[in-house]
C-alpha cells in the first residue's frame, strides 16, 4: 500500500539522506523510520523491503529529472539552444539532488548492481529521447555530426563529478562550486566547449 503523498515525500527525503551518507548496507530502516516519525513495520509496510525504500529513493529522483528536462523539451528549442537549454536544466537538477549524486557515485564504486537495475527500469527512456532528438537535429542540419551515446556519456560524466568533486575542488581552489557565481562560470565552461564541436553556425 502506497504511503500519503506527504508522509511518503517526508520518508523519502530522510531515506535518500541515509542511503547517501551511510550506503545502502549501512542504512537501517530503523534509524529512516524514527527520523520520519514512524515505526519501522509502517515502513516496511509501504515500502516492503529495504530494497523496495532504495528503489523508491532512485525512481523519485528521476521523476523529478524527467520533471525538469520535460519543462526545457517543451519550449520548442532546437539545435544548439536546446542542449544549451538542457545542460542548464542537469545543472539545476545536480543542485537540488546532492544525495543522489553520492548514491550514483557510490554504486558506481560498490558496484552491487542495485542502481544498474534502477537505471535500466528508469533512465534508459531519457538516455533514448536524448540520442533520438540529437540524431534528428544532425540530419537537419542543426548540430554537427558526433556520437550522441558519447556525447551524453561526457555531458553527464562532467555534470556528476563536478557535483560529487565539489568538496575536493573547494579545498584546491578556495572556491565555493555550489555557489551561484562557480557554477555559472562551469556551466559557461561546458556550454562553451560544446556549442565549439556541435553548433555549425560558429
Amino acid at each position: 500500500m502506497a504511503a500519503p503523498a506527504t508522509s511518503r515525500a517526508r520518508i523519502l527525503a530522510v531515506a535518500r539522506e541515509e542511503f547517501a551518507s551511510r550506503g545502502f548496507t549501512g542504512a537501517r530502516l530503523q534509524d529512516i523510520a524514527e527520523r520520519a516519525g514512524l515505526t519501522h513495520p509502517t515502513l516496511l509496510y509501504h515500502f516492503g523491503s529495504k530494497e523496495g525504500l532504495y528503489s523508491a529513493v532512485i525512481e523519485d529522483a528521476v521523476d523529478d529529472w524527467a520533471a525538469t528536462t520535460n519543462r526545457v523539451r517543451s519550449t520548442g528549442l532546437r539545435g544548439f539552444d536546446q542542449v544549451e537549454a538542457l545542460i542548464a536544466a542537469g545543472l539545476e537538477f545536480f543542485a537540488g539532488h546532492l544525495d543522489f549524486v553520492v548514491i550514483v557515485r557510490r554504486e558506481a564504486i560498490e558496484g552491487a548492481g542495485r542502481l544498474e537495475e534502477a537505471i535500466a527500469a528508469h533512465m534508459r527512456p531519457f538516455l533514448d529521447d536524448a540520442v533520438a532528438f540529437l540524431s534528428r537535429e544532425v540530419e537537419a542540419g542543426r548540430l554537427r555530426p558526433h556520437d550522441p551515446i558519447e556525447l551524453m556519456q561526457l555531458c553527464y560524466g562532467a555534470m556528476l563529478t563536478y557535483f560529487s568533486d565539489a568538496r575536493f575542488r573547494s579545498r584546491l581552489l578556495g572556491d565555493d562550486p555550489l555557489g551561484g557565481a562557480e557554477r555559472t562560470r562551469f556551466q559557461t565552461a561546458l556550454t562553451t566547449l560544446l556549442r565549439a564541436a556541435l553548433d555549425p553556425t560558429t
